[in-house]
């Protein structure tokens, strides 16, 4: 048995093996249909995704490893199709208050704050170093690029995708499936 199956070796996937490594998972693998630009990474693949019924249950944990809200929706839809939730991983180095709710399969990165009554729906990815205060929802698969900052009461629609440097102010609003380009200021 493996301790941790990846889907995806790009650079969200080996990004959550490093952080997987500091929550002390040890015998981590992926599975992706490239190769990886990183020689070490290879060593890990073991398969394809598109042979994830067949590896699955050979995990303790599987995350997903991709960035690509569309995909990740089908790959989590996959997973629960064979009776496996997608762990959830949380970066030792990100706050998130008590009174949050992450979702399964969702990832929470290093150097985020996830405040008072947050709610994070299945799937989603916080990235390095972005803030969503008090009272905030993320719909299912949305996903918050690296520095992201949301002030309370934020509402992000669900698969929506806020890239690097997107900023909200209180009771900002993003619809299902949107995209706000790099530095976008709600």
């Amino acid at each position: 048995m493996y301790d941790l199956l990846i889907l995806g070796a790009g650079g969200h996937g080996r990004t959550l093996c490093d952080m997987a490594r500091l929550l002390g998972y040890e015998n981590i693998v992926f599975l992706d249909e490239q190769v990886s630009p990183c020689h070490e990474t290879n060593k890990q693949i073991i398969g394809k995704v598109s042979e994830l019924a067949r590896f699955a249950s050979k995990a303790n944990d599987v995350v997903i490893g991709i960035g690509n809200n569309k995909v990740r929706e089908q790959l989590f839809q996959q997973l629960i199709a064979l009776g496996i939730s997608p762990v959830k991983l949380i970066h030792p180095s990100a706050f998130v208050s008590p009174s949050a709710t992450i979702g399964n399969g969702s990832v929470v990165l290093a150097g985020t704050v996830i405040g008072s009554n947050v709610k994070l729906g299945v799937g989603t990815i916080v990235n390095s170093h972005s803030t969503v205060d008090h009272d905030s929802i993320l719909g299912d698969f949305a996903h918050l690029g690296v520095g992201v900052h949301l002030a309370g009461n934020a509402d992000i629609g669900k698969s929506a995708f806020l890239q690097a440097g997107t900023t909200g102010g209180y009771n900002a609003k993003v619809d299902d499936y949107s995209v706000c380009p790099a530095g976008t200021i709600l």
